[in-house]
């Protein structure tokens, strides 16, 4: 039996949080569904290993493949099709072998008794906890065949999101990738040869090309060093990270940097607006909507603005005047929501104002290389200088040497 640690919500949607023990993560689970408890995380405690859930460390489930799926068990579902049979067929058509296995533990649990709900919170590393609360209200409400497909296209906007944010710094990547393999060629296999040469002549090396020797050293001779550093380096920030601090640190920082702290921003506001949108159109009520995606948010700085405009919220406020109070949410979107307040169509105006950030971080994804080109330029520069200084310098003084002697 292993200690967990776990986070949870209520069915009134407040945060519980404590230790168990269990066999697995799983059973931890689905203990706490028992307990009428959503999971939100479950971890183990300390240095204890759950063999159990090891795979799930070796994959990661494609929001794509999600997306499909719901959009698939959506569509045979709402054609009258019994859950089970429709969870069968589409475990048939399931090309992912992981999400093939979910989907048997899925029925296997649906076939024991327990609710399409229950079922997905016993996966919470497959399924978050918006998901398991919009199949939830789904299944309360009778309309479970809409909701599933309203999963499916907020999906199939993660997805989306996703793909933005990898499109954005695959070419910065790659160009810093290249230049740095070149570097460490040069430096390697090319600038040492310049050494024994010119001990020959009795000649000193130019300073840039015993800078760059001095590179080489470090890499040939004390490259064990490196990597022990480096492991220290991103333990501490694995630790770092870990805090209170260090967390809101990281995250403000991440809204707050040229270029990328501007399409962060806008992709986390975006992904914010579209998630209550969908949650409040499937039924859930708003206070228990922020407080889901609270949790699920991926930045600290926004998770707190959002549980204080959920406390404003229950004190009697509305929605856009408690968004007001905070300088992360533009003008822009405060209207929209003061609008759909107003109209009584809230869920259809956050959708609006989803998409309206999501073309703002279009538009920045669009413009990044112009805005990073003078960035990516610089560095070019820098390593082409010290290398064309490092290589050329000692050719024109070892033909001085040649001349002289």
């Amino acid at each position: 039996m292993n200690k967990y640690i776990y986070k949870a919500r209520n069915e009134i949607g407040e945060l519980v949080e404590g230790e168990l023990n269990s066999v697995s993560a799983e059973a931890a689970s689905l203990e706490l569904t028992k307990k009428k408890l959503t999971p939100v995380t479950v971890e183990a405690k300390g240095l204890i290993f759950d063999f159990a859930s090891l795979s799930y460390f070796f994959y990661r489930i494609k929001t794509r493949d999600l997306s499909i799926f719901f959009k698939q068990i959506g569509t045979i579902f709402s054609a009258g099709v019994p859950l089970f049979e429709t969870l069968t067929a589409v475990e048939e058509q399931v090309t992912d072998n992981n999400l093939k296995k979910v989907i048997g533990r899925i029925k296997d649990d649906i076939e024991s008794g327990s609710s399409f709900s229950q079922a997905l919170s016993k996966h919470p590393r497959v399924f978050s906890h918006l998901l398991v609360a919009m199949v939830e209200a789904g299944e309360k409400g009778g309309v479970l065949g809409d909701v599933l497909k309203r999963i499916s296209n907020f999906l199939e906007k993660e997805s989306s999101f996703q793909q933005k944010i990898k499109s954005a710094l695959r070419y910065p990547i790659l160009v810093l990738s290249v230049l740095g393999v070149g570097f460490i060629i040069a430096v390697t296999q090319i600038i040492p040869n310049f050494k024994g040469v010119f001990a020959s002549f009795g000649s000193d090396l130019p300073l840039p090309t015993q800078i760059l020797l001095q590179i080489n050293t470090v890499f040939t001779v004390y490259w064990w060093l490196i990597l022990i550093f480096a492991f220290l380096l991103y333990a501490a920030f694995k630790m770092f990270l870990g805090s209170y601090f260090g967390r809101r640190f990281w995250d403000r920082m991440m809204l707050t940097l040229p270029v990328i702290g501007t399409l962060n921003t806008k992709l986390s506001l975006a992904r914010f607006f579209n998630m209550l949108s969908a949650m409040l159109d499937s039924g859930i009520t708003i206070v228990y909507s922020l407080s889901v995606t609270a949790d699920t948010a991926d930045n600290r700085i926004l998770s707190d603005a959002i549980n204080d405009i959920q406390k404003e919220i229950i004190a009697g406020g509305s929605l856009s005047l408690a968004m007001k109070k905070h300088r992360l949410f533009p003008g822009t979107s405060v209207h929209m929501a003061a609008i759909g307040e107003k109209s009584g169509n809230l869920s259809e105006m956050l959708s609006k104002t989803a998409a309206y950030f999501d073309e703002e971080a279009d538009y920045v994804v669009s413009n990044l290389m112009t805005l990073l080109e003078p960035f990516l330029i610089f560095i070019m520069a820098l390593l082409v200088a010290l290398l064309a200084l490092g290589i050329f310098m000692p050719m024109w003084d070892l033909n001085s040497a040649v001349m002289g002697n």
